[in-house]
């Protein structure tokens, strides 16, 4: 994995070199903007399906899925199947929350 990565990464400089070399500065800048902002508008359809989903374990145990993962990872719950579950698209949610936040500051750059 490690190793396709690095060879990704290698060709994409050789072709951004080749369009900044070629004066296509400002069509690659927008390319990139439009790039990042689909990926940003994928990470949020995934949060919204998944919120849908958390929302039905609040429901059901009353209990925000912030509270909840805050008990969860302290110990203050038991390990029911429901709660690794739970616990696991939260996790998620979070992780979306960090990839957005670091493309949208990526678009301001």
């Amino acid at each position: 994995m490690q190793k396709t990565n690095e060879n990704l990464i290698d060709k994409s400089r050789g072709k951004v070199d080749i369009l900044l070399s070629f004066g296509a500065d400002q069509e690659l800048d927008t390319s990139l903007n439009k790039l990042i902002i689909f990926q940003i508008a994928k990470y949020r359809t995934h949060m919204h399906q998944i919120e849908c989903e958390l929302k039905s374990y609040e429901i059901k145990y009353n209990l925000t899925s912030k509270e909840f993962f805050h008990r969860f990872e302290s110990g203050m719950l038991g390990d029911a199947a429901d709660y690794f579950e739970w616990s696991g698209l939260y996790e998620n949610i979070l992780l979306y929350k960090e990839r957005i936040h670091s493309l949208e500051a990526a678009l301001k750059k």
